[in-house]
């Protein structure tokens, strides 16, 4: 993530702060976070003599990036702007900052790279390939990469994996499945357990629960129709006719049938596949068939297989959901290519 410094007030008699700037230059120098400090405020740094060491270095270093590092603020959904002169943490502040105070960054194990929970790793690596296209996309590829400690649960362990990083004061990702076949459903499993945290920002984490049924609804186009065109047995005729709205709450795994979304009407009250879907096909027809438990995985094999570069060329206008979730996922996880030596 990025880490900003707009300024330090009172920082050469206090320890605590200190401290935390140390830790801060640490964690950058060792590729961790990016981090941003006017070009004048690093002079006056080196000037008190504070910074000694491995840090120096990093403090040059940083000097003699610090126009492009400013440059590629406004490429990202936040900043983390540490707040030198409070103790305490106001958390997000609209348009684009999350204000922590210094006394977060006292413990070094508070800027080690941010965490990322999710119901499993699979998702983890599929998301992150989002944000890689992001910063391609963004002309940042070639000095930026995105960089998290992977976190999966499943079940119960999902929201105890969650509650554990808050308690160890890590700054947290977490991405949910639905798991709704309709959008006036409820929540359900996984994303049902964490009722107890408001979705959005928290003081030290974002935490989105996806407004589609699961992270295959989310796989570019282009990606699932290569995977699915190499199955003989799938009707790739019954993706291809999808809309990006119905394809929201299709079950990619185990398929939707004509009935299954006319019970899911009956049940929540609303008309949102019957306005969808023709009133003269069998109910028994498929919406779209089975693509099995292994879909997910398939498309992740082919993105692992091929560039980045080429990765978002199969990326498109149809893909809007999953690239607006990557450029937050890049937000949180940018950092420099390589440490400092």
């Amino acid at each position: 993530m990025i880490i900003v410094i707009n300024d330090l007030p009172e920082i050469v008699n206090d320890g605590d702060k200190i401290k935390a700037l140390n830790n801060i230059l640490m964690a950058f120098g060792e590729g961790k976070h990016v981090l941003w400090i006017p070009s004048k405020k690093i002079s006056e740094i080196i000037e008190s003599e504070i910074v000694v060491g491995y840090n120096l270095q990093v403090l040059h270093e940083l000097k003699d990036q610090s126009r492009l590092m400013r440059s590629i603020l406004d490429s990202f959904d936040f900043f983390v702007d540490v707040d030198f002169s409070s103790d305490k943490s106001p958390g997000f502040v609209s348009p684009n900052r999350l204000v922590i105070s210094y006394t977060h960054f006292v413990d070094s194990a508070s800027v080690q790279l941010p965490v990322f929970v999710a119901e499993n790793l699979s998702d983890i690596e599929f998301y992150i390939f989002g944000s890689k296209v992001y910063l391609r996309n963004n002309k940042l590829l070639s000095s930026h990469d995105v960089k998290f400690r992977h976190v999966s649960g499943g079940g119960n362990t999902t929201v105890e994996s969650f509650e554990y990083s808050l308690r160890a004061k890590e700054m947290v990702l977490c991405i949910l499945d639905s798991d709704k076949n309709h959008p006036s459903a409820g929540l359900k499993d996984t994303a049902a357990r964490f009722s107890a945290y408001p979705q959005g920002w928290g003081l030290i984490y974002w935490l989105h629960i996806l407004d589609c049924t699961e992270a295959e609804n989310l796989v570019p186009w282009k990606v699932a129709e290569a995977v699915l065109s190499e199955n003989q047995n799938f009707n790739l005729e019954t993706f291809l006719i999808l809309t990006e709205d119905t394809r929201r709450y299709i079950d990619h795994k185990k398929g939707f049938r004509f009935y299954d979304a006319l019970a899911a009407d009956a049940l929540h009250g609303s008309d949102f596949w019957s306005a969808r879907l023709s009133r003269d096909v069998d109910p028994q027809a498929w919406i779209c068939e089975p693509m099995g438990s292994r879909f997910l995985e398939k498309c992740i094999e082919l993105m692992r297989g091929i560039s980045i570069h080429k990765l978002s060329e199969m990326v498109d206008g149809r893909d809007k959901s999953y690239m607006i979730l990557s450029r937050m996922i890049a937000s949180w996880g940018v950092s420099p290519k390589s440490a400092i030596r």
